[in-house]
């Protein structure tokens, strides 16, 4: 590992306190985004360290290293937004509760920092507004382009700020989905979102909610692509103490729970009465729970257990075991359950950027959808486990004779889809 391609991070990304402990161990893990073409190649792919860490004066929680985005974002980086239905429609929906919640007009300028293939955007555009994207993976981006979204390519840093100032000056809204647990300079882009905004400007974003991830386990959202996992309390007081008025906080079940923040910049740093209900509400989460989160590593160890347990039960009485979803998500689940191509044959994926590629670390093949039926197989193993209802319906439309499920998590189960 060269130091350029990664570097440890010693204070808090938020608040930039040096007080900063260590929550989880993961070892050095591939990154889940780097499917090769080449089987062999796959397999020696680069590791790097994955340690969750906790600020000790703001409560943010965070990675202990940062891969350089250059190496994360790099042109094997695959991930479509619009693939999945269920995020279409969330995004959909998005564009409506944003049009009703600030009385925007269509004709209002919108930026979607790390817009992907421009899916949020389209809904946007339908209504008549100005949209503009921000991203720095090529595919997406030229996706993006080509549907007719005006979409730059690269990070959102000062330069980028500089180049959209020049093209459409200062915006009515600016958004982001899932994006700022990505960003390799927090504190920075806050502060340039702030002036790339104008007077009374909305800046809407949702990210992961660690929250959720804490309550339901779900462990498998930590890889490096995510350098922080965000929760309101140190948020809300990074955007007040910017000027930002905090106008509405929210919570909904996409990816696995999401938490939404409405803000508005007028430089008073106020809170509305559901923002504080909101915040005295979350201290009284896990997240404070001093037990709970230096148990958590020992839980996550038992439940891998568990999953490699079923996998080498079912792989023993002959049964061909296949998986289903190549995200990011997928190598943290296999290495930490110990498994191979000896007992995941294949892994199937709806995503064409991803087919005829091999999950890094251990070379699993990645086919498409559309060889279901042409394939010999027993049991699937859903590492999408996050769109099991989409693909679950994929699965009923395709498949040929019941088939065994697993579902790793919230909690490992069993289903039968026929």
């Amino acid at each position: 590992m060269k130091k350029v391609d990664c570097r440890q991070i010693l204070a808090c990304r938020l608040c930039d306190e040096t007080k900063l402990s260590t929550l989880i161990k993961f070892g050095n893990i591939p990154l889940g985004n780097n499917l090769l073409k080449n089987q062999n190649d796959s397999i020696a792919a680069e590791s790097f360290p994955l340690e969750l860490k906790q600020c000790q004066n703001c409560h943010h929680f965070q990675l202990g290293h940062a891969v350089a985005p250059n190496v994360l974002y790099a042109t094997n980086y695959t991930y479509l937004s619009g693939v999945a239905a269920s995020f279409r429609k969330h995004f959909q929906d998005y564009s409506i509760w944003i049009q009703r919640k600030t009385n925007l007009k269509d004709h209002s300028s919108v930026l979607d920092i790390g817009s992907n293939d421009g899916t949020c955007l389209e809904f946007f555009k339908k209504k008549g507004f100005r949209v503009y994207g921000v991203d720095p993976a090529d595919m997406p981006v030229q996706i993006a382009n080509s549907k007719g979204i005006k979409t730059l390519k690269g990070f959102f840093d000062k330069e980028m700020y500089k180049e959209l100032v020049a093209m459409s000056g200062n915006f009515d809204l600016v958004t982001s989905h899932n994006v700022l647990a990505h960003v390799d300079n927090l504190r920075e882009t806050f502060v340039l979102i702030k002036k790339l905004l104008k007077r009374n400007g909305w800046f809407c974003f949702e990210v992961g909610y660690f929250r959720e991830v804490l309550k339901d386990g779900l462990f498998d959202t930590i890889y490096h692509e995510h350098l922080d996992y965000h929760h309101a309390y140190p948020l809300v007081e990074h955007l007040t103490n910017l000027g930002f008025d905090i106008v509405d906080i929210s919570v909904n079940d996409i990816q696995g729970g999401t938490l939404r923040i409405l803000s508005k910049k007028t430089g008073n740093g106020d809170l509305s009465v559901k923002a504080r209900k909101f915040l005295k509400e979350e201290l009284a989460s896990p997240l404070y729970n001093r037990s709970y989160l230096y148990n958590w590593e020992h839980s996550i160890k038992a439940r891998m257990k568990e999953l490699k347990k079923n996998i080498h039960y079912y792989r023993k009485k002959g049964f061909k075991v296949i998986g289903y979803g190549a995200p990011t998500k997928a190598t943290l689940l296999i290495k930490l359950s110990e498994l191979s191509q000896n007992d995941i044959e294949f892994v199937i994926e709806d995503n064409p950027l991803k087919v005829d590629r091999f999950l890094p670390g251990t070379g699993i093949p990645i086919k498409d959808s559309s060889q279901l039926n042409k394939e010999e197989f027993d049991i699937i193993l859903l590492f999408a486990w996050n769109f099991y209802d989409d693909i679950k319906l994929r699965l009923t439309q395709k498949l040929s004779k019941p088939t065994k499920i697993l579902i790793p998590l919230p909690t490992f189960r069993k289903v039968e889809i026929c």
